[in-house]
């Protein structure tokens, strides 16, 4: 019985087992390598957009805070929050700074949902001119002249706006809220300011990734078909039923036609 050992055979699986062991860590490692660069190029790139990233949405944010800021809605945790996001910038914590304008730019939104269901014609009782009852208010006059939901679906147009413009950025799906704010815009342009605000409220929701079901299109009625009698009044051929004695137009007595 040939030795193990000195089986040329077995010498030879056992080589070309462990040729084949090297051959596969060799890949193996080269393909880890290769991912792990990938990896932290990627890395690299976006932490080098870091600090674009973070100005930008600094910059956002007080832009929408100063908007509300004139038409009289302030928060003092949103003034709270910019300013540690720019100290935070300022101490190169990009990613802080892009969590706290994150708070920021939601709290901005819930308050622009807010003055936008209150609408522009509420906020002006506080103008109305105390006086006599013949001297016009500044809300009756705006009563008159703007139809009912102008402002408030305009103003909700485009605070959808603002929202898609804010889940695009954070990487949700927006096809919905898109398909929305078009339809308030085509409301709008219709005049259905009633159908653009309820519309444009329907795109922020969807935009701030609640549940939104479509509205269903409206029904077209039926048209309603003339029923066209087989008799007319000898006298003046107004239409006439089956039953009548007399003609409902002239008063012709009628005389029942007999059959020959």
């Amino acid at each position: 019985m040939a030795d193990p050992l000195t089986d040329p055979v077995i010498i030879t699986v056992v080589i070309a087992g462990v040729a084949l062991a090297i051959v596969v860590a060799y890949f193996e490692m080269k393909f880890i390598h290769k991912k792990m660069k990938n990896r932290r190029v990627r890395a690299a790139k976006q932490d080098s957009n870091l600090p674009d990233e973070a100005h930008n949405a600094i910059v956002t944010a007080k832009a929408i805070a100063a908007t509300l800021e004139r038409q009289g809605v302030r928060s003092h945790e949103v003034t709270s929050w910019i300013q540690e996001a720019e100290t935070a910038y300022q101490r190169g914590n990009y990613r802080v700074t892009k969590d706290l304008i994150g708070k920021a730019k939601e709290r901005l939104l819930a308050l622009k949902s807010v003055q936008a269901s209150k609408g522009d014609i509420a906020k002006l009782e506080q103008l109305s001119t105390v006086g006599g009852s013949d001297e016009v208010t500044t809300k009756e006059i705006l009563t008159k002249e703007v139809p009912p939901n102008f402002p408030q679906s305009k103003f909700s147009i485009q605070v959808a706006g603002s929202a898609i413009e804010q889940a695009r950025s954070s990487g949700r799906d927006v096809v919905q809220a898109t398909e929305l704010l078009e339809a308030a815009k085509g409301r709008f342009d219709a005049k259905d300011y009633d159908g653009a605000l309820t519309m444009a409220r329907l795109s922020a929701r969807s935009a701030e990734g609640k549940k939104v079901e479509m509205p269903a299109a409206p029904s077209k009625r039926a048209p309603t078909t003339a029923i066209v009698s087989d008799r007319a009044c000898p006298s003046c051929g107004a239409p006439l039923r089956s039953d009548d004695a007399f003609c409902r137009k002239c008063g012709t007595r009628l005389v029942p036609s007999s059959c020959a």
